[in-house]
């Protein structure tokens, strides 16, 4: 299973504009938690953005936003929470079959 954060915009002609992250398998499980622990909270979210120079230095961009996420449906949410878990349980049985054998 593939996972992406879609950020979806509207131009002034009301046409849709948007920009797919792909989140790489490693990373899906903490990302369903960070979402989890944001929905179950009701806190706000902060976005940013980090530049890293070539050298390694950062600096934190001016662009800087806050929203809340909303879930569409409970049922949806923990049917997709599954998947990831399941994914990720085979995903630790076949590089543990790699190891052995």
């Amino acid at each position: 299973m593939k996972l992406r954060l879609v950020l979806k915009t509207t131009t002034k002609k009301d046409k849709d504009v948007y920009i797919k992250f792909n989140i790489a398998p490693s990373k899906h499980y903490g990302f369903i938690n960070f979402i989890n622990l944001a929905l179950n909270q009701g806190k706000p979210v902060s976005i940013s953005f980090e530049k890293i120079g070539k050298k390694g230095d950062k600096e934190e961009s001016k662009i800087v936003g806050t929203f809340k996420f909303e879930g569409k449906s409970d049922a949806e949410l923990k049917q997709f929470e599954e998947e990831i878990k399941d994914q990720e349980r085979k995903r630790k049985k076949q590089h543990q079959k790699r190891i052995q054998g």
